[in-house]
Formats: structure tokens, C-alpha cells, sequence
């Protein structure tokens, strides 16, 4: 038992602290495949920041840390959430020009404020930080939450969005019903 422990600590010692390695390259190939595997192969520049980001001077503890690769991939499931929803309830039949604006320019937000937080984390990979490994660990760690919420927050309102016009809809049914059999509203 004692040996199993030893050979399991003697190995995340030397994953931990081998620089821009196999351990760093595989976690970035795996973020990598889940971005792409979530968006597909056309969004390079996302790719390529996530490249700068395990090829950076921060830290293995930091850039091989789990919340890290939730924030880029939270990030790619909200382009995805924005992608597949977006285009569905502009073309909704009740949907005016104005709201068609109105929810282009919601789900535009929503896509800016996550794509800040990923920039944010950037910013650690290319600023030199006076902030503890500790720090920058706890940094991460709200970013990935935040983003996780966001990602909550874009789902609720493709939700809403799509049950308000789901709604809307049903009542001109209804009103086009009413007057079809009575001759009035």
C-alpha cells in the first residue's frame, strides 16, 4: 500500500513541476478537443488562446488545476447554448424586428461578459502577477464559478425567452380561434 502511495505521489510531484510539458500539452490537447468537439473545428482564435495560455510562464498547479479547463470549456458551451438558441427564436413566427434586436443584442452581452472572464484569465498568463500561487489558485477558482453561473444564467434565458414566445404564440392562436367561431375577440 505504502509503495501504490509513493508511486502515486512521486508522480504528481513530477507532473507538477515539469514546465510546459507532456502533462501541460496534454491537459491543453484535451481542452482543446473539448472546444472543439463543442463548437467544431472553425474557431481558431479560441484554440489559439488556449494555446498562449499552456505555453505560458504560470505555474503547472495553476494552468493543470480543473476550474481552469471548466473556464475555457463553460466558455465554448456558451457559444455553443448562443449558437444553437439564437437563430431559433429569431425566426420564431411572433417574433417583431425590434425583438429580434432586443434578443440579439442580450445573447451579444452574454457572449461578452464570458468571453471577459476568459480574458481575464489571459491577462494572468500574460501579465507578470505579484498574486501567491495561492491567489492565482483562488482567482481561477471564482472565475470558474462565475462562469459556470453564466452559463446557467444564458440557458435560463434561452428558456424564458423560448417560453415567452411559446406563449405569445398560443394567445394569437387562441384570439384567431376565438374569431373564427364567434366572428369576434
Amino acid at each position: 500500500m505504502k509503495t501504490v502511495s509513493l508511486f502515486l505521489f512521486t508522480g504528481s510531484l513530477l507532473l507538477s513541476g515539469c514546465g510546459p510539458d507532456a502533462a501541460s500539452k496534454e491537459a491543453e490537447a484535451r481542452v482543446v478537443a473539448t472546444i472543439e468537439q463543442t463548437l467544431g473545428t472553425t474557431n481558431t482564435s479560441y484554440v489559439n488562446e488556449v494555446h498562449t495560455w499552456y505555453q505560458s510562464d504560470v505555474p503547472n498547479l495553476i494552468k493543470l488545476h480543473p476550474k481552469t479547463e471548466s473556464v475555457y470549456q463553460t466558455h465554448a458551451a456558451i457559444l455553443k447554448e448562443v449558437a444553437s438558441n439564437e437563430p431559433q427564436l429569431l425566426k420564431h413566427p411572433v417574433v417583431t424586428p425590434e425583438q429580434a434586436q432586443g434578443i440579439s443584442a442580450k445573447y451579444q452581452q452574454l457572449v461578452d461578459e464570458s468571453a471577459a472572464r476568459v480574458q481575464e484569465l489571459s491577462a494572468l498568463a500574460t501579465s507578470k502577477t505579484t498574486m501567491s500561487e495561492a491567489d492565482q489558485l483562488k482567482y481561477v477558482s471564482d472565475l470558474a464559478d462565475k462562469q459556470t453561473r453564466h452559463l446557467a444564467l444564458v440557458q435560463y434565458y434561452s428558456k424564458r425567452t423560448a417560453s415567452i414566445l411559446a406563449r405569445k404564440q398560443q394567445e394569437e392562436i387562441n384570439k384567431r380561434l376565438t374569431r373564427d367561431m364567434w366572428g369576434h375577440d
